[in-house]
């Protein structure tokens, strides 16, 4: 008997611990649950937040892609300015060459005009004879008359 009673005495112990370890478990088992729908919640807010997220970037994907295209039509336009200023620039570049080059040529004239004007007697203003028309020969006319319709197109 004394067997019996030592095993029934193991057995009684192991009995009471195995109590208060499920009685520990169930402790733990009922927290669990009860943050459960903590739990749910975080998860819920965390989707929401990755949902407004996915929503930003996709407007700022958008929104990128309008100001790129803007931008691109932008440079594309300043290009094509900057090709015709260049082309105003050499059309004023000819007409700045011609106009020197007829204000020296008017030059010489009022100077040999002058020279012969100091050559002569002393006559007074009024009878001087007006200064001679210089003329240009015809293929400068026909340069400056294209040069000109050239730059009227361009208004």
């Amino acid at each position: 008997m004394s067997w019996t009673l030592l095993a029934d005495g193991v057995v009684a112990i192991l009995l009471v611990v195995t109590i208060v370890y499920v009685r520990r478990f169930s402790k733990h088992i009922t927290a669990i649950r009860d943050s459960r729908s903590e739990f749910e919640k975080l998860i819920g807010d965390l989707t929401k937040s990755t949902d407004q997220a996915a929503s930003h970037l996709h407007q700022f994907k958008v929104t990128a892609e309008v100001a790129g295209r803007d931008l691109q039509a932008r440079v594309e336009r300043t290009q094509g300015l900057t090709t015709e200023f260049g082309k105003i620039g050499e059309d004023l570049k000819l007409l700045t060459e011609r106009a020197e080059s007829a204000a020296g040529r008017l030059e010489a004239v009022i100077a040999k005009s002058r020279h012969i004007a100091a050559a002569s007697a002393p006559t007074p203003i009024a009878a001087v004879p007006p200064a001679p028309a210089v003329e240009l020969p015809e293929e400068e006319d026909d340069r400056k008359v294209a040069s000109l319709s050239a730059l009227s197109g361009l208004r």
